[in-house]
């Protein structure tokens, strides 16, 4: 009885259910990735040249500076570019602004101010308050002109837009940029860099 009691034990033991090991648990420490995401959008460097801003930036219709004169504040004034690309300055009357410097501007009003009488030695600074806005037009679902941010690129400017039509392409967009010296369009992508006066064009896709 007691050879057989053992038999039988034995037995039961050589059973199996089918799993000879449990899974060992994964360490979750441990980053599973052996490749480098790719990179969809514009790059860092890209993005931190945008947001230091630029000094050669150049006045052109509908920015808005304002003019500080420490000596006198009542020749002081906010100003809007109009569409001739000039201001009306206090005491001095119109001033062509278009595609100058806020520094250059600066030394402009100091030699008029200066030259006219009104101050012997100006003590003056100009600050671009508002840049002048962007237009978007064709496939988007509001066409016109918006007010300009920082670091704008063309999707984040469809986006102010109302995003695209159902009809529009997006691999033929293109912009006329403020300064161009042609009327010539250049072809685009959506993370491209849109500038304060640019006009943005969505065209209708093919099929």
């Amino acid at each position: 009885m007691t050879l057989a009691a053992v038999l039988a034990v034995a037995a039961c033991d050589t059973r199996t259910t089918g799993v000879w090991q449990l899974p060992t648990p994964p360490n979750r420490d441990v980053v599973a990735f052996t490749q480098t995401p790719p990179v969809n959008g514009p790059t860092l460097a890209q993005t931190n040249d945008c947001k230091k801003g630029s000094p050669g930036y150049r006045l052109g219709a509908g920015d808005k500076i304002r003019v500080i004169v420490l000596q006198d504040t009542e020749f002081s004034g906010d100003y809007d570019v109009n569409a001739a690309g000039g201001i009306s300055a206090r005491m001095l009357g119109p001033i062509q602004v278009v595609g100058m410097t806020v520094a250059e501007l600066e030394e402009t009003l100091r030699e008029r101010y200066r030259s006219q009488g009104y101050l012997v030695s100006p003590r003056l600074s100009v600050e671009l308050i508002a840049m002048r806005p962007f237009y978007v037009v064709g496939e988007v679902t509001r066409v016109g002109q918006f007010p300009y941010v920082n670091c704008l690129r063309v999707i984040q400017a469809v986006a102010i837009a109302g995003g695209y039509t159902r009809r529009a392409g997006r691999t033929r967009l293109t912009i006329r940029r403020y300064y161009a010296t042609s009327a010539e369009e250049e072809y685009v992508t959506e993370d491209t860099l849109v500038e304060p006066g640019d006009v943005i064009r969505v065209p209708e896709r093919w099929f």
